[in-house]
């Protein structure tokens, strides 16, 4: 029952990340140094939250757990820096879907590398996602030709990244370090602190200097706060539940809530072909999870 709770939770720190990513892209200036001192500032809070958490889990820390943690790290800041540039140029909506999408890859992967079950509902269910995301892509228009043009790529590699981002912590469940979870993340936070320092740094233009805001302070704040929950929450839900139950039901709950959000927060509009994409992307989850 503990970790059905804890898929709830997930649910809602997912909508609640997608949400303040989408108001910081939509407020901040542009330039690939804000968006990597946002991430920054993301996982300094982000890796104080593991650091507290670790005073209260595992003491122990192996070579697969710092392995693994790399690893997701370069994933995870790729990730978190291409989902803001890409709700610069798009919708919070369609971006926040296609990174929910990428769960396809690691429940996938799960029948493969981890004996999961894997039956023909399960592969129709893929499908079907597949019909909903092309039901779900924008319509090109005069206005919007060239901002597709930029999102489209930056929102597939979103859905690869998620995916693969999956994948990393269901293999370090699968290592001898997995009970080792605040360690992981906390490493993992320190290194995507690393990395965006150094990327701020490489971005930065000569002689330009940057303020930030009060309100997109607290943004990179509140960001902090729930990357850190929600990673020791998923990394928990990756080890204890199957990739076909966990992935499908943590991400189209997650998808459901972040269409309800963009319309009612953020104003988005979603036309018949989109709301149908929706529908039919839920149906397709609801096909992933049923255990035939």
């Amino acid at each position: 029952m503990i970790y059905y709770l804890l898929l709830a939770v997930s649910i809602v720190l997912c909508v609640c990340k997608s949400s303040v990513y989408n108001a910081y892209a939509k407020k901040s200036p542009a330039g690939l140094s804000t968006v990597f001192r946002f991430n920054a500032m993301t996982y300094g809070i982000a890796a104080a939250v593991a650091l507290f958490l670790f005073l209260f889990g595992s003491k122990t820390v192996s070579v697969s757990t710092l392995l693994c943690a790399l690893l997701y790290a370069v994933i995870v800041t790729s990730l978190q820096t291409l989902s803001v540039m890409a709700m610069k140029v798009g919708a919070m909506s369609l971006t926040a879907i296609c990174v929910m999408y990428g769960m396809m890859i690691p429940a996938l992967a799960g029948p493969i590398f981890w004996r999961e079950r894997l039956g023909y509902l399960q592969i129709a269910g893929i499908l079907i996602m597949a019909v909903s995301l092309w039901l779900l892509k924008e319509k090109p228009s005069a206005q919007n030709k060239t901002s597709q043009k930029k999102w489209l790529p930056l929102a597939f590699l979103c859905f690869l990244l998620s995916g693969m981002a999956g994948v990393a912590e269901k293999i370090h469940q699968s290592t001898p370090g997995k009970e080792e979870k605040e360690v992981f993340v906390f490493s993992a936070c320190l290194f995507m602190l690393l990395f965006s320092l150094v990327a701020t740094l490489l971005t930065r233009k000569k002689g330009q200097t940057e303020k930030s805001s009060r309100p997109l302070l607290l943004l990179g704040l509140l960001s902090g706060l729930i990357v850190g929950f929600y990673s020791m929450v998923n990394l928990t839900l990756a080890g204890e539940l199957d990739s076909m139950i966990y992935f499908p039901v943590a991400n189209g709950g997650a998808m459901l809530l972040t269409v309800l959000v963009s319309v009612i927060a953020f104003k988005e509009r979603f036309d018949k072909a989109r709301i149908a994409g929706v529908i039919i992307g839920l149906i397709g989850i609801l096909c992933l999870s049923l255990p035939i």
